[in-house]
């Protein structure tokens, strides 16, 4: 299978949140709420709960390996592993994005209560999933970048070329750490450590 690529998304499909994110901006505004003091920290509150979406949808979900050899030609983060230098897999498909992103919206309005607050939040979700997804073509697709950029390959290429059991955040590695699923220790730096401390 390592050598079928089936055709994937452009980055461009991630154009089609646009809409969607200027919608909930207008609603908000429409209604006042912009204004309140809650909006920043309902955004924010969509921006943090992404990078945990993200973590838990890596983890328990991107992983699985389907019993049906149909499925496993068709499942994107798989086939992404097998070939991490292939754009065609570097972006999720709007047909699993898109439904993601209404459902976290209908669980967000259960929690608020309330359709345009929830509507703020998955708005900070989708800006959180849209820097993911755009870094995450980046991180593959080139070869530059400043120290941030750096940090994000080295994490995400320890995923993909050592451990695909560890560094299941991309955008922030947080949940890696407070799950303890960040980069194993070195060995070699906990000897040195180690000796070190006897000194």
């Amino acid at each position: 299978m390592r050598g079928v690529v089936r055709p994937g998304p452009s980055p461009f499909v991630l154009l089609a949140f646009g809409p969607i994110l200027v919608a909930a901006f207008a609603w908000s505004a429409s209604l006042g709420q912009l204004v309140r003091a809650g909006a920043i920290a309902e955004l924010a509150g969509g921006l943090l709960l992404w990078t945990l979406l993200e973590y838990v949808f890596h983890r328990f979900l991107f992983h699985i390996v389907p019993s049906s050899a149909w499925l496993r030609e068709r499942q994107q983060h798989l086939l992404h592993h097998q070939t991490p230098e292939e754009p065609a897999y570097y972006v999720v498909p709007l047909w699993i994005s898109l439904p993601v992103a209404v459902a976290v919206w209908a669980l967000l309005r259960a929690a608020v209560g309330s359709w345009s607050r929830a509507a703020l939040m998955t708005a900070g979700v989708i800006l959180g999933y849209l820097a993911y997804e755009v870094v995450h073509y980046g991180v593959h697709a080139g070869g530059g970048g400043g120290r941030l950029v750096r940090f994000w390959r080295r994490h995400h290429f320890y995923h993909h070329y050592a451990d695909d059991r560890r560094c299941y955040g991309f955008t922030t590695p947080l949940w890696d750490y407070v799950f303890g699923t960040g980069p194993a220790p070195d060995p070699a730096r906990r000897s040195r450590a180690a000796a070190e401390s006897t000194r």
